[in-house]
């Protein structure tokens, strides 16, 4: 049998946005949908609930996706986790780590994750693409200025050595990072839909608005965009290349 696309669900959505989940299931649906595989060719990993991983030879690449917890938290597990994504970037496994889990790669390989300075950042954001990110198989597919959906609090604020910056914005200049052969980071959620994003500011609009949003300009603001699938096929792409 073809070899399955890993999610590492470091959590679901059904806990924190279920009225989103009713209609659209959690990350698992939307990361499938996004890189156009079938659910039954899936396999999650509740690493918060302690599952057991996979050798990384055994399936065919590797999401790791966003979070309620931070990296900063410090569980066994994501440490755990962290110490497998090592191993698996090592061996030159595919990997794309989403919001948390583009944290957790930088934390993994010794760059430093914490509260942005600028503050937390939610909404839909322009991406610039580097020169670097222009050649690179992920971003090449994308125009020089995406729009991309983020919300998050904490960023990665120094780099591992050896990672390459593939793009930024005005609020985090390591929005997007290869950090080994085969292996990415994006601080934007590809997997994130307008739908999606509403349903988020339901559920978080006290702390949005703490942070100094207006959640009404957000909605008003709030419109899909095709880059996140776009990236999501790449990265597929690049995965079944490697």
């Amino acid at each position: 049998m073809a070899k399955p696309l890993l999610i590492i669900q470091p959590a679901t959505s059904y806990d924190d946005m279920p009225a989103v989940c009713a209609l659209r299931g959690d990350e698992l649906a939307w990361f499938g949908a996004g890189c156009g595989v079938a659910p039954d060719e899936i396999l999650s990993v509740k690493v918060y609930q302690d599952a057991p991983l996979p050798d990384p030879a055994d399936v065919r690449a590797t999401i790791i996706t966003g979070a309620i917890d931070m990296v900063t938290d410090g569980h066994p597990w994501i440490e755990r986790t962290a110490a497998w994504a090592r191993t698996a970037m090592a061996q030159g496994a595919p990997i794309l780590g989403v919001c948390f889990g583009h944290q957790l790669l930088a934390h993994a390989l010794g760059g430093t994750v914490a509260d942005n300075p600028r503050g937390a950042m939610f909404g839909t954001v322009d991406v610039a693409r580097t020169p670097a990110g222009a050649q690179d198989p992920l971003f090449a597919p994308l125009p020089n200025l995406a729009q991309m959906m983020v919300f998050h609090f904490q960023s990665v604020l120094s780099l591992p050595a050896g990672a390459d910056v593939l793009a930024t914005s005005g609020h985090d200049p390591h929005h997007a990072v290869r950090y080994a052969a085969n292996a990415w980071g994006v601080q934007f959620h590809p997997e994130f839909d307008a739908q999606i994003m509403a349903g988020s500011y339901d559920v978080y609009a006290d702390a949005i608005g703490r942070a100094g949003f207006s959640v009404p300009d957000l909605r008003a603001a709030n419109a899909d965009s095709a880059h996140g699938e776009l990236l999501l096929r790449a990265f597929m792409a690049a995965a079944d290349g490697a």
